[in-house]
C-alpha cells in the first residue's frame, strides 16, 4: 500500500464514524423513552431527550460517498454504518406514524347549550304541537348550568313572541291571554303573556331569580291561556336566562318552542278574490271572500280591516257591502290604528258556505308609494277565523 492511499484512509474513517453517531442520536422516541436505531456494535448510540428540542444532538451531515478508488476493503464495515442506521430510523419512523394514525383522536367536550353556559329545555309541550284557544295549557321549563367553571344566576323569563293571530297586528302583535308561574307560595299571574316592542319583558322575572351551581338545574311550572280574542296561527314561546337586575342581554341564553294555535269552532277562510286593479285611486275597490263555519252559518259575521301607511280614519274611506244588487254603506270604527268593519250582512249562502262582497273607496288617493292593506276575516259566536290580506300598492 503506497503513501497516498494510507493518507486517504486516515481522512475518511473519522468522518464516517461521526456521521454514524449523528444519525443514531436522531432516532424517534416512544412512550417518553428514546428509541435507538439499530446499528453495528462498533457505532455508539446517543440518548435522545423526551421533550422535543431539549438536549437533542444535532446531526452531522454525512460526507460524500468515497469513490471506489478511495474505499479500501478494510474500511468497508465502518462505511456501512450510516446506511444501516438510516434504514433503521426510517423503519421506526414509519412504524411510529402508523401507530399514531391508528390511535383514535380524543373526543371533544360538548359545547354548553345557550349563551353564558345555560341550557334551556321545555317540557309538557312538543315542538310543532297544538294549543287550543281558551284552553289552560300547562308546561315546564328547565334551566341548567352547563358551565363547569362556576355558578350562574338566572331570572326565569318566559313569554310568547309577536303572534300573527293577535287581536291587533298592525303595531305590536301581542297575544291576548294570561301566563302563570308556580312559585313557592302558589300560582302567580304574570304581568304579560307576550313580548312587546323592546326588551322590557326580560326584566319581568327578577323576583323569581335563583343561582345554579355547575351542573345544577331548576325546573319551573307554567300555564297559559290564549283568549278567544286571538285567531288561529303559528305561535312561538320563548324562555330566557338573563342575569337578574341586568340590562345587558347580548349573551342571554334562550330557547324557543313553536306551536300551532287551533280553535275547533273557528270559521274557515276558503278563498279571497282580490281586486283586479292594483292601483289605488278614488275609484271603488271591490273584493270578495268565502267562509264556512263548523257551527253553521247562522252566527257568521264578516270582518274587514283597512289600513294605510298614511293612517286613514273613518273619514278617509268608505266601505260598502253588497246585499243583493245594492251596495249598502257599513259603519266604520277606528280601532287599533285601523278602520274596521264588522257588519251584520247576510252574504250569499251556499250550503255551509257564505260569500261576502265589499268595496272600499278612498276619498283621496294615497300618495305615491303608500301601501294599503285590506284584510278580511270572519267571526262566529266569539270565535275568530284567520285573516287574509289583499295588498294594494299605489303605483301611479
Amino acid at each position: 500500500m503506497n503513501a497516498s492511499v494510507i493518507a486517504r484512509i486516515a481522512k475518511i474513517v473519522p468522518l464516517v464514524v461521526v456521521a454514524a453517531v449523528g444519525v443514531t442520536a436522531c432516532g424517534p422516541t416512544e412512550g417518553g423513552a428514546s428509541v435507538a436505531a439499530s446499528a453495528p456494535a462498533s457505532a455508539p448510540a446517543a440518548a435522545s431527550s423526551a421533550t422535543p428540542g431539549a438536549g437533542a444532538v444535532p446531526a452531522v451531515p454525512a460526507p460524500a460517498a468515497p469513490t471506489a478508488e478511495a474505499a479500501p476493503t478494510a474500511a468497508a464495515p465502518a462505511g456501512q454504518a450510516p446506511a444501516a442506521a438510516g434504514a433503521a430510523t426510517a423503519k421506526t419512523d414509519v412504524k411510529a406514524a402508523a401507530k399514531a394514525a391508528a390511535k383514535p383522536a380524543a373526543p371533544k367536550a360538548p359545547a354548553p347549550s345557550g349563551g353564558s353556559g345555560i341550557g334551556i329545555t321545555f317540557g309538557g309541550l312538543s315542538e310543532g304541537g297544538k294549543i287550543g284557544l281558551n284552553d289552560l295549557v300547562p308546561f315546564t321549563v328547565t334551566w341548567k348550568n352547563n358551565d363547569a367553571t362556576g355558578t350562574r344566576s338566572v331570572a326565569p323569563v318566559v313569554a310568547t313572541q309577536q303572534y300573527e293571530g293577535a287581536p291587533c297586528t298592525m303595531v305590536l302583535a301581542m297575544a291576548d291571554g294570561t301566563l302563570e308561574r308556580k312559585d313557592a307560595s302558589g300560582w302567580k299571574t304574570l304581568d304579560h303573556l307576550s313580548q312587546g316592542g323592546g326588551m322590557d319583558y326580560a326584566g319581568t322575572a327578577d323576583d323569581a331569580a335563583f343561582t345554579l351551581a355547575a351542573g345544577e338545574s331548576r325546573t319551573i311550572e307554567f300555564r297559559m291561556r290564549l283568549s278567544l280574542a286571538n285567531r288561529p296561527g303559528q305561535i312561538t314561546i320563548e324562555a330566557d336566562a338573563p342575569v337578574p337586575h341586568s340590562k345587558n342581554y347580548l349573551d342571554m341564553a334562550k330557547a324557543e318552542l313553536n306551536a300551532t294555535v287551533v280553535d275547533s269552532h273557528s270559521p274557515e277562510m276558503l278563498s279571497v278574490m282580490p281586486p283586479a286593479k292594483g292601483v289605488i285611486t278614488t275609484d271603488p275597490i271591490p273584493f270578495s271572500f268565502r267562509v264556512s263555519s263548523p257551527d253553521g252559518t247562522a252566527g257568521l259575521r264578516p270582518r274587514v280591516t283597512v289600513w294605510s301607511s298614511e293612517g286613514p280614519t273613518p273619514n278617509d274611506v268608505t266601505v260598502e257591502a253588497r246585499v243583493g244588487d245594492v251596495w249598502k254603506p257599513v259603519e266604520l270604527k277606528d280601532e287599533c290604528g285601523l278602520v274596521t268593519v264588522d257588519p251584520n250582512v247576510p252574504g250569499v249562502r251556499d250550503g255551509n258556505t257564505v260569500e261576502y262582497t265589499f268595496r272600499a273607496t278612498f276619498k283621496e288617493a294615497p300618495k305615491y308609494g303608500a301601501d294599503v292593506d285590506i284584510r278580511v276575516s270572519a267571526e262566529s259566536n266569539g270565535h275568530q277565523s284567520v285573516q287574509r290580506s289583499v295588498f294594494l300598492r299605489d303605483a301611479r
